[in-house]
């Protein structure tokens, strides 16, 4: 008799986790959060699966345990048949669990359980995971007054993927009218966060440029071979600067041969990097911020950020805090950067 077998894996295998303690405006407590994708590999048999069970510990005691049966499953998959052919697997993308931070996450543990004819099968897997401290103290990198449409929150679209950009941010530069665009916004130039100068949030060394990329009207898309099989130009043009530290800044979707800086340069703190722009992958002029383990899309891991040298709600921040999505803040003047 065959005996089928189930296999699970993770996308990072080790998981850096965030925790959110420290924001601009007072919260009940601090929050952590995870975010993997996992894949599930047959063998021997087809397998149909009807559920899944995450837990997460501290060492041994256990934080929160969640059950997804098998219509839950359907629905995140977005697939009627569950049935995994052997020797072939099923992803589960983004999946993301948020709880209280007052104990921290050593360990996630996943369980998936299938049915091969009357057999019941069940694969298990267990995900270290670590947190990280930000070494480098990161001034906010523009001025004037810029919206947080995307900020390492369950709302965030940057969650699809979740190797290198778990813990990105997206500013757009309002105006006085408190909008992001004028006109109708079908123009470059309609856009407040276009042309804006990008400032270094600390120094370093240049890693990464990517300066010849054009920029699209808003809502364009890419011709695919603007990428030429680079994975990392889908975001455009961009600087990585290395802090010496373990910690890459990396800014994106600048405006094209608006760089400042090449590889190899070493710049300081508050050093024009370059423009605003629509470049790569993006729906309209704004400035995509994450920081990595290095400089290299999809290869290096994201990390948490938290800024300092901001305004926020009336107060200016000279420590360092963590950005929520769709919070107002303002960058520094040239005498606090």
């Amino acid at each position: 008799m065959t005996i089928a077998r189930i296999q699970v894996e993770s996308r990072p295998a080790r998981l850096i986790a965030a925790r959110y303690d420290q924001l601009p405006f007072p919260m009940l407590g601090p929050v952590q959060e995870v975010s993997f994708d996992l894949g599930v590999t047959a063998f021997d048999e087809p397998v149909v699966l009807v559920g899944m069970v995450v837990k997460g510990y501290n060492d041994h005691q256990m934080l929160f345990e969640q059950r997804w049966p098998g219509r839950i499953l359907q629905k995140r998959i977005g697939e009627t048949d569950l049935t995994i052919a052997p020797d072939t697997g099923l992803a589960i993308r983004s999946l993301q669990f948020m709880l209280h931070g007052y104990e921290l996450l050593t360990t996630v543990e996943v369980t998936i359980v299938g049915k091969a004819g009357e057999q019941t099968v069940q694969g298990m897997l267990q995900i270290p995971v670590v947190y990280h401290e930000v070494q480098t103290d990161l001034h906010f990198p523009l001025r004037g007054t810029w919206w947080a449409i995307q900020a390492a929150d369950w709302s965030d679209q940057h969650k699809q993927e979740v190797f290198s950009q778990t813990y990105a941010l997206d500013f757009v530069k309002l105006g006085a009218d408190n909008q992001f665009f004028r006109n109708g916004g079908m123009q470059l130039e309609d856009h407040y966060s276009w042309n804006q100068p990008v400032y270094a949030t600390a120094g370093g060394k240049v890693a990464y440029v990517c300066y010849d990329m054009p920029d699209l009207p808003p809502g364009g898309v890419p011709d695919p071979r603007m990428y030429r099989d680079d994975a990392r130009r889908i975001l455009g043009n961009a600087v990585a600067l290395s802090h010496a530290n373990g910690e890459f800044s990396y800014f994106a979707h600048l405006q094209q041969a608006s760089l400042q800086v090449n590889e190899g340069d070493l710049i300081r703190r508050g050093a024009l990097l370059g423009y605003v722009g629509n470049s790569g992958r993006s729906p309209g002029p704004h400035l995509h911020f994450q920081l990595m383990e290095g400089p290299n899309l999809y290869i290096d891991q994201g990390l948490p950020v938290k800024f300092s040298h901001f305004s926020a709600g009336g107060q200016f921040f000279e420590q360092p805090m963590t950005i929520p999505t769709r919070m107002i803040v303002t960058g520094p003047d040239a005498e606090n950067i």
